[in-house]
């Protein structure tokens, strides 16, 4: 009876070698077992990972433990993939390995104590239970009694197993063959995010240099080692808690994703069309670290055709029972117009970001012109960015003489007197704010109607040059 008993023993023994008998045993996967790595980073503080890791499972149940995952996961979110897997449980262990966490975990137990002798300097152990965490001042019963306010140090026993030192994705899993299989955890997280930076030179009259600057940032409390790394582009609607339909349509954003990530080692920064939404894939891997903020240059466009044009806009208020009023000084804002077209030189989309313009005159140091935000840019779209006030442009303007022509219709002389003291042809627009029912019965120059509420005028102003324009509106509030 003995002799069988130990071949069965035996023969089990060799069952479980060969991987042919199953048992649940955690299988920790550490960051170093990684294989592959892809990022995708949205603007809204949001990313999507795919993290593939090589494990050696048994043939039935195992305990798959991911240790350093993101600290900010929605582990709702989370999905655990791979040939022959089947998930059957996830819990996301984030109680992680702190003093405090560790002295939580024993109180109720017993632990030693150290104290140093203060006359000898000999350390002294004891054992006491610990009764209470206190936010870090212990409280211990001795055998002599308790104390509130112990000078020396508690030592511990061992690691809790409640406690990881990384937080940690533990699955259980059903596994059809024995051996090395390739795991791929994917998850939305928080943390992760990107913006874009555009400098801007200005090389001549009509050209710039366009440089593109991409800040990632990670706050997710794990590393992300050679990635790779892409930024999708658009306003995504996602809410704090992913919901029950987050599984069917993140399988489905893994499938196009891996399927654009195919090429990646040869993709350029030129982005591509992902649904509604645009993917720049960095064309190298990278390293995002924990609380580290990384610049990486996206894409570089020379000579970018552009309009400059000076705009004025009247403050002067016309509309019916207006009184006469004037204005001295005015600048105008500078404004810098780019068309995204081919024929520009750019025909890509724009991620959204803040556009700097610096110019380099004459050779001399590099001059820092201004800002503004360009917001998201399809293919065809208009930009249009003031970056300031022209200092040797200005106007003067005055309501000159108003007509009551009924207590419903007035009409109104305006002259607008504009001078460039600068040393270079300035391309002036001029705006007028007309309120109620108007039309222009005389002017100087040509206007047209940039709105219902506004009439625009655009011509070329030389150097040292001085123009007035003299317009008449009737305005009628029955119309």
């Amino acid at each position: 009876m003995r002799i069988k008993n130990k071949a069965l023993v035996l023969m089990l023994g060799l069952c479980a070698v060969s991987g042919k008998y199953s048992y649940a045993k955690e299988v920790l996967v550490g960051q170093d077992q990684n294989t592959d790595m892809v990022v995708s980073v949205y603007n809204n503080n949001l990313g999507l990972v795919h993290d593939t890791r090589k494990v050696n499972l048994l043939k039935g149940k195992n305990e798959v433990a991911f240790e350093g995952v993101a600290s900010s996961i929605q582990p709702e979110s989370a999905i655990l993939s791979g040939s022959g897997i089947k998930v059957l449980e996830q819990n996301y262990d984030y109680n992680l390995l702190t003093a405090n966490n560790l002295m939580e975990s024993f109180v109720g137990k017993e632990v030693k104590t150290a104290i140093q002798n203060p006359q000898n300097g000999q350390t002294i152990y004891n054992k006491a239970v610990l009764l209470s965490n206190n936010y870090g001042n212990p409280v211990l019963r001795f055998d002599y009694g308790v104390e509130a306010n112990f000078p020396g140090r508690v030592i511990y026993e061992n690691v809790p197993q409640n406690l990881r030192v990384k937080p940690t994705l533990v699955a259980s899993v059903e596994n059809k063959d024995a051996g090395a299989k390739a795991l791929e955890l994917t998850y939305l997280t928080g943390g992760l995010s990107w913006k874009a930076d555009y400098v801007a030179e200005i090389t001549s009259d009509k050209e710039l240099d366009l440089n593109t600057w991409i800040t990632l940032k990670n706050e997710t409390g794990t590393d992300y080692e050679n990635a790779k790394v892409q930024l999708i582009s658009g306003s995504v609607n996602h809410t704090s808690s992913a919901g029950a339909g987050i599984r069917p349509m993140m399988a489905k954003a893994v499938r196009m994703e891996n399927a654009a990530m195919d090429s990646f080692a040869v993709a350029s920064v030129a982005p591509q069309s992902v649904a509604d939404y645009y993917m720049y894939k960095l064309p190298q891997k990278t390293t995002i670290k924990d609380k580290q903020s990384k610049q990486i240059s996206l894409m570089n466009i020379d000579k970018v055709k552009y309009e400059k044009e000076y705009r004025f806009t009247s403050p002067l208020y016309l509309g019916v029972g207006a009184s006469k009023s004037e204005f001295e000084k005015n600048h105008p804002n500078i404004v810098f117009k780019l068309i995204n077209e081919k024929s520009s030189n750019l025909g890509q989309p724009l991620p959204a970001g803040m556009v700097r313009f610096y110019e380099n005159k004459n050779g001399e140091n590099m001059v820092f012109l201004g800002e503004n935000r360009i917001e998201q840019t399809a293919v065809g779209e208009k930009a249009e960015l003031n970056i300031g006030q022209a200092f040797d442009l200005y106007a003067n303007g005055k309501v000159t003489d108003i007509k009551a022509i009924s207590k419903d219709i007035y009409e109104y002389q305006v002259e607008v007197t504009f001078k460039n003291v600068s040393s270079q042809t300035a391309q002036i627009i001029f705006e007028q704010n007309v309120y109620n029912n108007w039309e222009i019965l005389q002017e100087s120059m040509k206007s047209k109607q940039k709105n219902a509420s506004t009439a625009q005028w655009s011509f070329a102003l030389a150097k040292q040059e001085t123009k007035v324009l003299k317009f008449t509106v009737r305005i009628n509030r029955n119309i």
